[in-house]
């Protein structure tokens, strides 16, 4: 099963579009930032110590969206595969606890 596929599974399993319009923002908000975070982690981990103080050091900085992506796909070792590991793991999350197969 492709990513697209599961992550529209975990949407039809939320039944985000039975909500009114404000609440799947919201959700699609909390959803984005869930992937974000979890994606964070995986990819601190696969950072080399070097990269992970100068990792630090951007933070410290408060780095604008760009800045910090830019970062994490120029040195962070498998980035990309992080988001989708982090996609995939959560519409697993999702779909395990709903009637959608």
């Amino acid at each position: 099963m492709t990513d697209t596929t599961k992550f529209e599974k975990m949407v039809d399993a939320l039944d985000i579009s039975a909500l009114p319009v404000e609440e799947q923002e919201e959700l699609l908000l909390d959803l984005n930032s869930l992937i974000f975070r979890s994606s964070l982690v995986r990819m601190i981990e696969n950072m080399d110590e070097a990269t992970r103080e100068e990792f630090s050091v951007l933070m410290e900085k408060n780095p604008d969206e760009e800045e910090l992506e830019a970062f994490l796909l120029n040195r962070v070792p498998n980035a990309e595969e992080s988001v989708q590991e982090a996609i995939e793991t959560l519409a697993d999350d999702i779909l395990a606890v709903s009637d959608i197969d």
